[in-house]
């Protein structure tokens, strides 16, 4: 049996959560849905922080873990997997670009 203070806690982290949906909801105005505040937090990066300032998460990571915690199916969503793999295009266009740059001025021998 879990300790009523673990309980307790894990009650308030769910009202939080679902506090700061309906905030995130009624700011831009979206229809009050998971799968809509989960693709704004991923764009917006005020979000993200407001998210992890008030729910004590110390990463995104840990921030996305809550949010599939929360609804498991919220990544079959499609806009999500798409904003999910453009996210990961763009990181991988910017390293393979950073890669480029550094690259030419290394000296050849």
């Amino acid at each position: 049996m879990d300790n009523p203070y673990t309980l307790l806690e894990q009650k308030d982290i769910t009202h939080k959560f679902l506090s700061l949906c309906s905030f995130v909801s009624v700011c831009e105005n979206k229809k009050i849905n998971l799968a809509n505040v989960f693709l704004l937090i991923l764009k917006e990066k005020k979000y993200r922080t407001l998210f992890k300032d008030i729910l004590i998460l110390e990463s995104n990571f840990d921030l996305v873990k809550l949010f599939l915690q929360h609804d498991p199916f919220t990544y079959i969503k499609v806009s999500i997997l798409q904003s999910i793999l453009k996210s990961i295009l763009y990181l991988y266009e910017r390293v393979i670009g950073l890669r480029k740059k550094h690259l030419q001025y290394l000296p050849l021998k």
